[in-house]
């Protein structure tokens, strides 16, 4: 039996791309080969979800703080205590830690790259991103790192191109699974966009309201389009430190009745089916989940050229692809999109056609599974 345990910093069980790929580690790993540990900040949802999941949890408190000691000792007496075969981290806080202490402890360790490192880190100031990169260097420096994972292609050449003291990283696409016997819809959220389908198209965002997901040009864009006179209404979906600025915008250029932005709503895939385009409008991604369950509900894709939009949406046709920042590149692809009926269809049924394909989460599991048989094998 192989023992990983994870370590995480910042999920809230709230439209998490991280808290997401690790459910879909946990729901599906071979039970007879390995056994999942996760240490993390606390949070009642996350607890009792992946409890059921049947994950042993630690919770250490002191990783909510900029720095701790207790928190290295919190993940050491884990580490030490359920003799863990591999340390998978993810995010900077939880891999600077843990690297530091495998320094001594000599685990099987894994950096798991979700989209942005050190440079240009909003999260960070100068200072804590400077003292992240010392310790980034020492870890190094001893050589205590055995694999990174990167959920695309871009990714990777991000990542090599900000630091070249890392192992080459290997190339892992979480993929999907679409969910059956979907409980809890939201009947009167549903009712809502029945209504506003009788005579706009409907773009949906789906996210942290965070300052990397940049929903800020999601409204300019709908601004831009209704001005345009097309018929559209924009329904946002997520919680975060930004919503209530992002009300304000939505007022501030009069458009309440363009835009419904609702907090995080529990099984939101059940209203995909309502959507006639996923947007997206990033600085940064790794691979969003919303991407691919877009995709498994043959729902097109209009998405900046950052993180691995780009060689999934144009290798599988299934959407389409913007400068990131150009708001009239963005304008001219939704465009293109909402008013061609026929080459809307095609490129969500292109969609769902490469996730039942290519891109299912059974698929995820055997990547990450060989990296940490092949870890053990060394």
């Amino acid at each position: 039996m192989i023992k990983v345990c994870h370590i995480v910093n910042l999920i809230t069980g709230k439209s998490d791309g991280v808290y997401s790929h690790l459910k879909s580690i946990f729901r599906n790993y071979d039970r007879n080969k390995f056994e999942h540990i996760l240490i993390f900040q606390g949070g009642e949802k996350v607890e009792r979800e992946i409890e059921e999941l049947g994950v042993k949890v630690f919770v250490s408190e002191s990783l909510k703080k900029k720095f701790s000691l207790k928190a290295f000792l919190d993940i050491h007496s884990v580490l030490k205590s359920d003799q863990i075969d591999i340390i998978h981290t993810h995010l900077i806080k939880p891999y600077a830690i843990a690297g530091l202490i495998n320094i001594f402890t000599k685990k099987k360790f894994i950096f798991n790259y979700h989209g942005i490192f050190l440079k240009n880190n909003p999260y960070y100031n100068f200072i804590e991103r400077s003292i992240y990169s010392v310790i980034h260097y020492i870890i190094n420096l001893f050589g205590r790192i055995d694999a990174v994972l990167v959920p695309s292609k871009m990714s990777k050449q991000f990542l090599m191109e900000e630091t070249a003291l890392f192992p080459e990283p290997i190339v892992y696409y979480n993929g999907y699974s679409p969910r059956q016997n979907f409980s809890g819809l939201n009947a009167s959220i549903a009712q809502r966009i029945e209504e506003l389908k009788k005579n706009k198209r409907i773009i949906a965002l789906v996210g942290r309201l965070e300052i990397d997901k940049r929903f800020d040009r999601a409204v300019m864009l709908i601004k831009r389009l209704v001005t345009s006179k097309i018929k559209v209404h924009l329904i946002v979906f997520g919680d975060g430190s930004l919503k209530d600025e992002l009300n304000q915008l939505v007022q501030q250029h009069k458009l309440n009745y363009s835009v419904d932005i609702y907090g995080y709503v529990e099984n939101v895939e059940c209203l995909y089916k309502y959507f006639d385009l996923m947007l997206f409008t990033s600085d940064w991604e790794g691979m969003p989940l919303t991407m691919w369950e877009a995709m498994a509900n043959e729902v097109p894709v209009v998405a900046p050229d950052v993180g691995g939009f780009k060689e999934i949406l144009e290798e599988n046709k299934c959407g389409l692809i913007y400068e990131s920042g150009n708001l009239k590149e963005a304008e001219d692809k939704l465009v293109q999109i909402l008013e061609a009926e026929q080459f809307r269809k095609t490129l969500g049924k292109n969609g769902g056609a490469a996730i039942e394909s290519n891109y299912t989460e059974r698929k995820f599991i055997q990547q990450i599974e060989k990296v940490y048989s092949n870890l053990m094998t060394k």
